[in-house]
């Protein structure tokens, strides 16, 4: 049996690799999550471009090459709650639930004295789009946590476009790389999430 993980983020010429050996008669096993897509392995001009734009033509790579998509063996969270769960997909149309039954905090935090007890606090970890280093080090971008999986409460700072689709409701409009970052940060916490105003 052959494994690969983080398939989601096989991009370029190296997809193109994995079709080929997809063709192999052995047994395989692709573990990925198309929504946590931050990251290339490989850009490549016009190939395989567009790779990322429809997770529908996505899996039908895979299916044309035989490999059998499963979209629910791995849908419930046992790191995030059912209150985060519910959140993700409903505002970032992101579809998960939980094994989790119980219900922990999300929510935009705009007090200043509430906001500045979370920035000292250094157990929270402080998560940003992008330049988090000129912040300090409890502060990381978005993208690059994911795999991680010790944080319990997370501060995520909403950039200014971020904080527009997040006072219309409207999460889910964000573009496909930021949304996914946005997804991966929210999704670290095993507890609160605290939205602060970047």
């Amino acid at each position: 049996m052959t494994y690969s993980d983080e398939v989601q983020d096989i991009s370029g010429k190296d997809f193109s690799f994995l079709e080929q050996l997809m063709e192999a008669n052995i047994n395989m096993l692709f573990v990925g999550d198309f929504f946590q897509h931050t990251y290339n392995t490989s850009l490549d001009g016009n190939v395989n471009k567009n790779l990322f734009d429809d997770p529908i033509k996505y899996m039908k790579r895979f299916e044309d090459k035989g490999v059998t998509p499963d979209t629910t063996t791995l849908l419930n969270s046992w790191r995030c709650s059912r209150t985060i769960c519910d959140y993700i997909s409903a505002n970032l149309g992101i579809r998960m639930s939980s094994n989790r039954t119980d219900n922990t905090v999300i929510q935009i935090v705009s007090a200043p004295e509430k906001i500045e007890r979370i920035l000292c606090d250094e157990s929270i970890v402080k998560l940003h789009y992008q330049n988090s280093a000129k912040y300090g080090p409890s502060h990381k971008n978005w993208g690059d946590t994911k795999g991680e999986d010790c944080y319990g409460n997370v501060c995520v700072m909403l950039n200014k476009s971020t904080m527009q689709k997040y006072n219309a409701g409207k999460l889910s409009e964000l573009a496909p790389l930021t949304r996914n970052k946005l997804y991966v940060a929210i999704t670290r916490s095993r507890e609160n999430v605290y939205f602060v105003r970047e």
